[in-house]
């Protein structure tokens, strides 16, 4: 073999562009975690702008296993089907091209499990590695939203934590088998009237079903399947009511007299109790019903609950609270530093706290 063959497959199989674009993420990654302000993360992108060539995988050895992969599946489809195969290729070749199918074909797992192998490992490596690329970015972006918000994320143990909610509201009492906080951030916001702490979160929870049945045998067989959930959603110290909820979404627990203010259209989008007749009237003043209303027509499953304590949970179920979609690639660094720069608000999020703002505003003494 001449040495610029040697060459060509060892380009191959050790592309050299995958082991810079490797070095690259690795290296942004690990930085990343260090990253504190608005100028560090412009910082972060400066290896990528001076990349050299497109910041992406070579996967040409891969769409080749999926290719040989593919031609073998075919292959063992026409000799199974008596179509002419083998017997096209040249004299000189059709021998041991029929020695190695007839191996192939005598595997344990049978013939189609070598080229349906081929094609898994081909497609699974590229699968991973665009979702490498993919996920660096978007690990980029989530911190840019939270400094855009100034947010702080929380590390913490998401099954604890949420156990810890679970203590103080009836929200978190969803899911038979599994509840956990997994993904936690913190914030301040500054009201014109009112300031405040406030905790964001995803919320994640588990049911759990198991269905036994019977065959015309008399065979049983059990099946356990798990649903998964998200509510997403923000606590703060409210203090102006107690025992109170409003409740677009079903939830149990939630104990008090049930409220009817005047308005059709709440009594449609909400259920509300609290603690006394004369609690709710305070609360539900008409300006309020109104602010809930709004609420319940820019987010989905609006509920709002506050605590024996004065604290108040507000979850939703849109999946955008804490967290939206990169508009670009790190393959375009460019345009990605671009949209870095400029501020991108977690427009629920503040829809969210500008409410409770609200709620603050009409319940307190002052006004």
């Amino acid at each position: 073999m001449t040495e610029p063959s040697i060459t060509g497959i060892k380009r191959l199989f050790c592309n050299p562009q995958n082991a810079q674009v490797n070095l690259l993420l690795n290296s942004m990654k690990q930085d990343l975690q260090q990253v504190k302000d608005e100028q560090a993360l412009y910082r972060l992108m400066r290896p990528a702008l001076s990349f050299k060539g497109k910041i992406g995988y070579n996967n040409t050895l891969q769409w080749w296993l999926v290719a040989l992969g593919a031609l073998m599946l075919l292959l063992f489809y026409g000799i199974d089907q008596g179509m002419p195969t083998v017997e096209l290729l040249p004299a000189w070749a059709a021998e041991p091209v029929w020695h190695l199918l007839r191996f192939i074909y005598d595997l344990p797992f049978g013939p189609w499990s070598s080229g349906a192998l081929l094609i898994a490992i081909g497609l699974l490596v590229i699968i991973k590695r665009r979702s490498r690329l993919k996920g660096l970015t978007q690990a980029i972006w989530q911190k840019n939203l939270l400094l855009d918000n100034q947010l702080t994320q929380v590390n913490t143990n998401p099954d604890a934590q949420a156990d810890s909610y679970k203590a103080r509201f009836h929200e978190f009492h969803r899911g038979n088998h599994r509840q956990s906080i997994d993904y936690l951030c913190r914030g301040h916001y500054p009201g014109e009237q009112h300031q405040f702490d406030f905790e964001a979160f995803d919320f994640h929870y588990v049911d759990k079903h198991t269905t036994t049945t019977t065959d015309s045998k008399g065979r049983s067989s059990t099946r356990t399947t798990y649903t998964h959930y998200h509510r997403y959603g923000v606590i703060l110290p409210f203090g102006y009511v107690k025992d109170l909820s409003v409740l677009g979404y079903s939830s149990s627990g939630h104990r008090g007299t049930k409220w009817q203010p005047a308005s059709l259209d709440f009594r449609r989008a909400y259920t509300a109790r609290a603690t006394s007749e004369m609690t709710a009237a305070r609360f539900f003043k008409p300006a309020v019903v109104e602010i809930l209303l709004h609420l319940k027509d820019q987010l989905r499953q609006v509920n709002l609950e506050f605590n024996s304590a004065g604290d108040l949970c507000i979850t939703i179920a849109d999946n955008d609270l804490l967290s939206t979609p990169c508009p670009v690639a790190l393959d375009e660094p460019q345009q990605l530093l671009k949209v870095l720069k400029e501020e991108t608000r977690l427009e629920k999020l503040d829809a969210l706290l500008h409410t409770a703002h609200q709620l603050m505003v009409y319940n307190d003494n002052n006004f």
